[in-house]
């Protein structure tokens, strides 16, 4: 029979994260908490946490398990206890003989469904033509409830170019017609963990009507049936004055807006200054009084103009786009596997606005605070191994932060001396067909790596 090739040489490894939950982690009070880390490494890796910068015992608390093989925490509430008490920030660090590896600081807070402070709404009373705001101001949940208004009836309030709801959930109305007087505008907030919908007390809208100045005007296709209603030039109700600036992070979403009053309904346009709105990227939405870029990029900043228009005259608003950015990746380590003597580098360089700061940590612990290495150079976002040495294995994190965010990364250095060795069977038989094209595969293992001549 054929020889079986040896087994190839168990390769000692520092750990390496493989799963691990959000940066940013909120969980539904309903349920257990799990928190998520996963590491491989051979020797296998163990695990601890800490918890807000301070060792988490586990061991301690009996609500608090850890997976088998894994760093994953599980709180379960069956014997009490309230999932608020494990708010905070946990940070999972996997470690064996060769280095430790960190996860990213998560972020644990519980969902939110707060009530709507208990409160009597007076009625509105307005002049037919005049423009109104009914405000919303729906609790803030965690993550923050969708809104939407609704009659008793829960009949969603039609919306138009005259009437519709603007991003912070208040109800605009451009002009009040007669038929807007109703008792029960209702401003709905549904939160999205608890699947549950709460209703505000309902607003009463009564509007004052000028008596038609003569029956037999009445025409049935004039909303005011023969009423005389002042006409009026825009003005904004959202936002308030002739600029604003708006501050938003590198992909992510921004909106713009703007909500103008006037008798007609005034009709909403956008520009940019000194360009166009590049179509591609640009949607409208509201009736054309949202502006929507989807993922913004640093060439989306600058001065947008919205103009607001009716027969009688039109206003403009300026709004400054700031774009900012959370730090992003250039060039992230890689893991390194080098033989004695040999040379390497890690590079770790990431952009952002501002521009982030970069610091490396040796198994969890800032490079600084870490005993000398003759072998080890550190410029700015580089580290130079030289010459290195047995015993010299390690995990390297490397931290990049600006205001906005950060980064965290792990990579290993792993110091390996291993003879040469092939990994394919012995005296193997190959048959091929003459003229064609054939491959010899020569699968060969060792630290440095050997070279390999047929």
């Amino acid at each position: 029979g054929e020889r079986r090739p040896p087994p190839p040489p168990i390769i000692k490894q520092p750990p390496t994260i493989i799963k691990q939950s959000v940066k940013d982690y909120i969980v539904d009070p309903r349920d257990n908490i799990i928190i998520e880390c996963e590491a491989k490494g051979t020797p296998v890796p163990t695990f601890s946490w800490r918890r807000n910068g301070k060792f988490f015992n586990i061991g301690k608390d009996p609500r608090v398990t850890m997976r088998k093989r894994s760093g994953t925490l599980e709180v379960g509430f069956r014997s009490g206890g309230r999932p608020e008490d494990y708010e905070g920030e946990y940070q999972c660090f996997a470690s064996n003989d060769y280095g430790v590896a960190l996860s990213n600081k998560i972020l644990l807070r519980v969902s939110k469904a707060p009530l709507w402070p208990k409160e009597v709404l007076e009625p509105m009373v307005v002049s037919e033509g005049s423009p109104l705001v009914l405000p919303c101001n729906p609790p803030p949940g965690l993550p923050p409830p969708f809104t939407f208004w609704m009659n008793s009836a829960m009949t969603p309030i039609p919306q138009d170019k005259r009437v519709s709801m603007g991003l912070n959930g208040d109800l605009y109305f451009s002009n009040v017609l007669a038929h807007d007087a109703h008792t029960d505008y209702s401003c709905n907030a549904r939160f999205l963990f608890t699947h549950t919908i709460q209703q505000k007390n309902p607003f009463t809208l009564k509007v004052h009507t000028n008596e038609p100045y003569n029956d037999t005007s009445f025409n049935a296709t004039d909303p005011y049936g023969g009423r005389k209603v002042a006409e009026s030039t825009p003005t904004f109700l959202s936002p308030s004055g002739s600029e604003s600036s708006k501050m938003v992070l590198r992909d992510e979403q921004l909106l713009l807006e703007c909500i103008a009053a006037g008798l007609p309904t005034p009709t909403i346009k956008w520009f940019k200054k000194g360009g166009d709105l590049p179509g591609r990227k640009v949607k409208f939405e509201n009736y054309n009084k949202t502006l929507k870029i989807v993922s913004v990029s640093e060439e989306d900043a600058g001065e947008y103009v919205c103009m607001a228009n009716n027969h009688l005259g039109s206003i403009r608003h300026s709004i400054f786009v700031q774009v900012k950015a959370a730090p992003y990746w250039l060039d992230k380590p890689t893991n390194l596997v080098l033989a004695p003597d040999e040379n390497g580098r890690l590079v770790c360089r990431a952009n952002g606005n501002p521009k982030p700061t970069i610091q490396w940590l040796i198994n969890g612990q800032p490079l600084e605070s870490s005993l000398p290495n003759p072998s080890r150079h550190v410029l700015g976002d580089t580290i130079i191994f030289r010459s290195v040495q047995m015993g010299t294995s390690a995990v390297y994190q490397c931290n990049a932060s600006n205001e906005h965010g950060y980064l965290l990364a792990n990579a290993f250095v792993s110091v390996l001396d291993m003879p040469p060795r092939m990994l394919g069977p012995k005296n193997q038989l190959i048959k091929v067909i003459e003229n064609n094209r054939t491959l010899l595969d020569c699968p060969f293992f060792g630290s440095p790596l050997p070279e390999l001549r047929w």
